[in-house]
């Protein structure tokens, strides 16, 4: 139960949260979305490797987990690098990519953790 409870929030918050950081980045508040979209990883990622053990999870949950942290970690550190790699001079706009960065990063070994302790029934 606790681990349905678990996947749902996960899959809530990063629904949410790309949402709300989109439309934050497309108004350029690069900073707030990037502190939104950290404190979003940081309960995904609390969530993900939080997972308990006494109950097998169904395979589907697992690739479903994993897929979607996934996209949600790749879109964080596409994101970042794009604001790193900004044409323009304003350089405070490259530091704010790399909290999108560092997120996604979080996010990616979130995932290895994870898939660490379920590794003997996933099947991709």
């Amino acid at each position: 139960m606790k681990n349905g409870i678990y996947l749902f929030l996960i899959l809530f918050l990063g629904v949410l949260g790309y949402f709300v950081v989109n439309d934050l980045f497309q108004e350029g508040s690069y900073l707030l979305s990037g502190i939104i979209f950290m404190s979003v990883s940081i309960v995904i990622y609390v969530l993900t490797t939080h997972f308990k053990r006494k109950r097998e999870l169904v395979p589907a949950q697992k690739i479903i987990n994993v897929i979607y942290i996934l996209l949600f970690a790749s879109y964080g550190i596409f994101t970042g690098l794009s604001l790193v790699y900004v044409s323009d001079d304003v350089s405070m706009i490259r530091y704010e990519g790399l909290i999108f960065i560092a997120s996604g990063l979080m996010l990616l070994y979130g995932i290895y953790v994870f898939v660490r302790r379920h590794n003997h029934r996933v099947v991709v």
